[in-house]
């Protein structure tokens, strides 16, 4: 995903700013950077992610560690709810695993948001493989602060 940021030191003037913002401080994040994952897409109440993934990151039967793929459906999730520009915090992420994948396998997770209010949101999150096949789908629960994400604030 390209990113254009705005000019250094002022607040972001739209959504896709926020967006923009959002998606470089994605970029930074250490764990997401450890899996590989790569962001694709950042608007509000939707997001996608994609990850390839590698040996190191199967279970003892060879295939994709579920804990990969949670961590794929978190890291859109995380996204799409904060990309309004307030901090929201996860409340509940539930996975239902559907097909398994292997290494080399680039999996690709998109969450959207499908309803809101001014402290909640919940979300649909989905996993594909690049073939389409639907290898996990989740419900999840946001709580929004009323406070500005940490990096939009001035100063």
């Amino acid at each position: 995903m390209h990113v254009t940021l705005p000019p250094s030191g002022s607040p972001p003037s739209s959504p896709s700013d926020t967006c923009a913002l959002l998606a470089a401080a994605a970029s930074r994040e250490p764990y997401a950077a450890k899996l590989g994952m790569r962001v694709l897409l950042v608007e509000p109440g939707r997001c996608r992610v994609e990850m390839r993934v590698e040996a190191d990151l199967v279970n003892v039967f060879g295939i994709t560690h579920g804990g990969a793929v949670f961590s794929l459906m978190d890291e859109a999730f995380q996204l799409a709810c904060n990309a309004h520009g307030t901090t929201a915090y996860a409340l509940n992420l539930s996975v239902t695993y559907i097909l398994a994948s292997t290494p080399g396998d680039l999996l690709t997770a998109e969450a959207l948001e499908i309803a809101s209010t001014a402290r909640t949101a919940s979300y649909q999150v989905r996993v594909v493989r690049a073939d389409g096949e639907i290898v996990a789908t989740g419900q999840a629960l946001a709580y929004r602060k009323n406070t500005p994400l940490p990096f939009l604030e001035p100063g």
